[in-house]
């Protein structure tokens, strides 16, 4: 095995597949960042038109709960794409150290298939469906690690 080859700290993945995920990682943290961005922008113009909408003597109150509702999918969106960020620094940071693709629950390696589809997965099939014994849960809980 050559050196781009080998597992890195406690991760089974090469230097290699580390630099492939680390790239998707980040294209997937620009394009979160964009959405962000966009959805912003929308939320601010459906802002700025909210007194336009409100003055406005054909405004109907319909209409008036459509727009709150733009609004509120506008900001529950924004959430969602911030929370995806979290878990991409997370990741990042995981590679870092040495410990990505490896599941914080069971321990076991998380599969490339999962990591290619969602690459700041922290969890393994397994532990995501519940497969595993609950006396391994328990062994292995992240509450243990903390306290």
């Amino acid at each position: 095995m050559s050196g781009n080859e080998t597992p890195v700290d406690n991760t089974a993945l090469t230097e290699k597949e580390l630099d492939h995920f680390k790239n998707k990682l980040v294209d997937e943290q620009k394009d979160a960042e964009n959405k962000i961005n966009e959805l912003e922008k929308s939320l601010e113009e459906i802002e700025a038109n909210k007194g336009d909408r409100a003055s406005s003597s054909a405004h109907h109150q319909g209409n008036l709960g459509s727009w709150e509702e733009q609004r509120e999918t506008k900001y529950t969106l924004i959430e969602k794409q911030k929370k995806k960020l979290e878990k991409i620094k997370v990741a990042l940071d995981r590679i870092e150290t040495g410990n990505y693709g490896t599941c914080v629950v069971t321990g076991d390696r998380i599969q490339k298939e999962r990591l290619e589809i969602m690459p700041y997965a922290v969890h393994s099939v397994d532990a995501m469906e519940g497969n595993i014994e609950p006396d391994e849960k328990e062994r292995l809980s992240v509450n243990e690690a903390t306290d």
